[in-house]
Formats: C-alpha cells, sequence, structure tokens
C-alpha cells in the first residue's frame, strides 16, 4: 500500500506532462493565421471599373420618338400643332458619326374658319439623317443632324384651303439638334430631341414657306 500512495503521485504527474503540451497545440491549432493569397483579398473591397463608352453597344441601333409638331406659314395658317411618331434604323459608323432612316407620322386638326368644318389630316414623312455626336462623358452625348426626305399629307382635305400640293409629294430637308442619355444598360439611352424642316409641298396658296417645328422623347436601343 505504501508503495502505491508513492505510485500515484507519479504516475498523476507524468500525465499531467503528456496531456498540457497535448492541449496547448490543440489549443494552438484554432489560431487563424491571415492568409495574405485568399483570405486579405476577399476582405478588401474591390477596385472600381472605371465606365467608358466602350463599355456600352456599338453598331445597329433601333429608335422610338414621341413628341409634337407644328408648322410656322404655309399649313401653319390652317393647321393646329398635333403629335409626332417617329421610328428610325440606323448604324454607328464612329463614335462621332451616326447615319439613318426614318418614318414619321404626325395628326393635325385644322384651324380655318368654315366652310369646311373642322376636320382632321396626317402628314406622312421619310428621312434621312447623317448626325455627328460629342460624347461629353462616358453617358452623356450632344449631337447635330441633317436631314432630307420626302413627305405628303394622307388626305386631300388641305387642296380646300388652297394647298393644292399637299397630297402629292414634296421635298423636305432641315436639321435637329439632341441630347442622349446612356442607362446602365449597355444597349439603351434615352434622349431630347427637337429641330425645323422645311416642308416644299405644304406651302400656303400665295407661295409662303411652310416651316415644320418638331420635338420629342426618344429610346434607342442598341443591338
Amino acid at each position: 500500500m505504501r508503495a502505491l500512495g508513492l505510485l500515484t503521485p507519479l504516475l498523476a504527474g507524468a500525465i499531467a506532462t503528456l496531456l498540457v503540451p497535448a492541449a496547448a497545440q490543440a489549443q494552438e491549432a484554432f489560431v487563424e493565421e491571415p492568409d495574405v493569397t485568399r483570405l486579405d483579398v476577399e476582405r478588401l473591397p474591390p477596385e472600381a471599373i472605371e465606365i467608358t463608352r466602350d463599355l456600352y453597344a456599338h453598331g445597329w441601333f433601333l429608335e422610338a420618338h414621341l413628341g409634337a409638331r407644328g408648322f410656322l406659314g404655309g399649313v401653319g395658317d390652317y393647321a393646329k400643332a398635333g403629335p409626332i411618331a417617329q421610328i428610325s434604323f440606323g448604324y454607328e459608323l464612329t463614335s462621332w458619326f451616326w447615319v439613318s432612316a426614318a418614318a414619321e407620322l404626325s395628326m393635325h386638326g385644322t384651324d380655318a374658319a368654315p366652310p369646311p368644318s373642322p376636320t382632321v389630316f396626317d402628314v406622312l414623312d421619310f428621312l434621312i439623317q447623317l448626325r455627328l455626336q460629342a460624347n461629353a462623358s462616358a453617358r452623356v452625348g450632344l449631337w447635330l443632324a441633317g436631314e432630307v426626305g420626302i413627305g405628303f399629307s394622307t388626305t386631300d382635305v388641305l387642296s380646300t384651303y388652297g394647298l393644292d400640293q399637299a397630297d402629292e409629294v414634296g421635298l423636305i430637308y432641315g436639321g435637329s439638334v439632341g441630347l442622349d442619355w446612356h442607362m446602365r444598360n449597355r444597349h439603351h439611352s434615352i434622349g431630347l430631341q427637337g429641330g425645323a424642316r422645311v416642308h416644299s409641298n405644304l406651302e400656303g396658296p400665295s407661295g409662303d414657306i411652310a416651316l415644320g417645328i418638331h420635338g420629342a422623347l426618344y429610346l434607342r436601343y442598341v443591338f
């Protein structure tokens, strides 16, 4: 019994000597060291990507315009301003030069003393547009365009006021200016545009020029 009493402290000391390093090693195993190749990179914010116009789509595009048009002189003496809609399809040759073809339709009510009684007529136009664009920033562009085409009234109602060529095909020429703002989507932009065109077939009975003044909002999709 005396020998057993002497061995017990010795065994307890030996066991403690073995367990303490093991516990210390187990505790050290849970210490997380910085991982410069993975963990620290994930904790850092990503670098900001600079937005440039190169990130947006380029090439073929489709535009839809909706606005209003009125006339000064010529048919403008007999007609009110009315809504106008346009669809255009074109191509961005460079970042500053665009070409497009467009079809547009406007509706107007007559504004002259009867007879005849007030009525409504339409003006249908087909245009070619050459556009110069200056990119003020990655998302904003300012543009100036020259336009030429043909147009006519879809009814002969204007002949009653002496505009005998209104329903015949006539030359149209003029220009527009616009402001284009690109959305965050690479294919879409919206804009505001306005301008004026001479309509040769809508001249007044005395030969005064018919100047169409238009303004519209548009949505562009670049393929």
